[in-house]
């Protein structure tokens, strides 16, 4: 059945029926206008000019005495056991580069870099960390990187802010990138659930800022490319939004 005529069969159905119907069709056949609407408005909120408080509410005292949580996730990421050995981490959405601060001071002889598509986030990453860092968007991943590989990419709290019809693409650029492991501290669903914004999100409708999110079925995607996974919950006093579940896929060496 076409999109279209599916949406002409909708109209005469039950209020229930036309919403479990229309989330399988985005499940099955994303609109393409949905993912060129959603890399459009959350490319411009996460690239624009921020406030002060950005970088600092993303940094959460990570160098000072205060116990925050972000703190104590990114001490609890650095000491995964895939950051053991690796000698190199490359982290895709690294803001202000805190996770890539804390692993440095784990690690000081691992060579680091960061990819985000804020400024002054990667300045203030350039300013703390010895690393490479690159500004752009992680839709153009493989030029962005070039030929570039590491032990281990990882992603924090990114992927609920990217359509997940993109996710198989970016998903393989990591996997191409990383000798030893991919680590995502993400929050997965098994529906790709909306967390933000209108349970049935249409281009038609006003959208401004961050204003939609999703749990994306990242444990499906992997399956779908191939790659076998384990899976554990992050423990639960450093649970956030976007980040409840660890995922590590072990690529070898």
């Amino acid at each position: 059945m076409s999109r279209g005529l599916a949406r002409r069969v909708a109209a005469v159905l039950p209020r229930g029926v036309r919403v479990r119907l229309r989330a399988l069709l985005e499940r099955s056949a994303p609109d393409p206008r949905d993912v060129e609407r959603v890399r459009d408005v959350t490319s411009r909120q996460w690239a624009r000019p921020a406030s002060p408080r950005y970088v600092t509410s993303y940094w959460d005292d990570v160098d000072g005495p205060a116990d925050s949580v972000g703190k104590r996730r990114s001490e609890w990421l650095a000491d995964l056991p895939v950051f053991r050995d690796a000698a190199s981490a490359l982290e895709l959405g690294c803001g202000p580069g805190r996770n890539l601060w804390v692993l440095q001071r784990r690690r000081p002889a691992m060579a680091l870099f960061g990819v985000d598509i804020n400024p002054e986030g990667i300045a203030h990453a350039r300013s703390r960390v010895r690393g490479t860092f690159l500004v752009g968007n992680l839709y153009d991943l493989d030029r962005l990187l070039g030929d570039t590989r590491v032990d281990v990419v990882f992603t924090m709290g990114v992927l609920i802010h990217l359509h997940p019809a993109t996710l198989p693409a970016l998903v393989d650029a990591m996997r191409r990138r990383a000798r030893r492991a991919l680590v995502f501290v993400e929050q997965v669903s098994a529906t790709n659930e909306v967390v933000k914004g209108p349970a049935r999100w249409r281009p038609t409708r006003r959208v401004t800022g961050d204003y939609i999110q999703w749990s994306p079925d990242l444990p499906a995607i992997l399956a779908g490319l191939g790659l076998a996974f384990e899976r554990s919950a992050v423990p639960i006093e450093l649970q956030a939004n976007g980040g409840r579940d660890l995922l590590v896929v072990p690529l070898g060496l």
